[in-house]
C-alpha cells in the first residue's frame, strides 16, 4: 500500500485510534459531581373516613384508602390516558394534566378503585386534603403551584 496515501488520510481524518495516547484522568479536575436523588421513605396508605357515609351509585362508602406509594409509572400513564380521553371530549386544547383537578381526581379514583365522579362529589373538607395528597403523589405541592 502507498505510504503517501496513508499519510494523507491521517492528515484529513486525524491519527488512528491505535496511534492515540490515552489521556490520564486528573482525579480532582475530572471527577464528576453528582446531585444524589433523595428518596423519601415509604409512607403508609392514606385512609379517609366519611361521617356521614358518602352515597354514590347505589353504594355507601364509609371510608376510602389511597396507597400512593404503590403507584408505578404505568399508573401515571394510565391516569394521563384517561384524562386525555375525558378532557378532549369537552375542549379542543390539551393542557398539562398535572395542573388540572380532573387528573388528580382520576389518580385518587384509581388508588381507591372507585369512579372519579365519586371523588368529585366529595365535600370540600375531604376533597381539598385528598387533592393535596394527589399533588404530592405527582411530585408537586400546593405551594409550588402558587409560585
Amino acid at each position: 500500500m502507498d505510504n503517501d496515501l496513508l499519510e494523507k488520510e491521517e492528515k484529513i481524518v486525524g491519527p488512528s485510534s491505535a496511534n492515540r495516547m490515552p489521556v490520564a484522568a486528573n482525579s480532582e479536575e475530572e471527577t464528576p459531581e453528582y446531585n444524589d436523588l433523595k428518596i423519601e421513605p415509604r409512607k403508609p396508605p392514606v385512609r379517609v373516613k366519611f361521617d356521614p357515609p358518602i352515597e354514590y351509585d347505589g353504594q355507601s362508602y364509609r371510608e376510602l384508602v389511597f396507597d400512593f406509594d404503590a403507584m408505578t409509572g404505568k399508573d401515571f400513564i394510565r391516569a394521563e390516558r384517561e384524562f386525555t380521553r375525558l378532557y378532549k371530549a369537552d375542549r379542543n386544547e390539551m393542557p398539562l394534566p398535572e395542573l388540572k383537578h380532573l387528573y388528580h381526581d382520576i389518580i385518587l379514583a384509581h388508588r381507591a378503585n372507585v369512579s372519579y365522579l365519586l371523588i368529585q362529589k366529595l365535600e370540600r373538607r375531604y376533597y381539598v386534603p385528598l387533592r393535596t395528597e394527589a399533588l404530592k403523589a405527582c411530585g408537586s405541592t400546593p405551594d409550588e403551584e402558587k409560585a
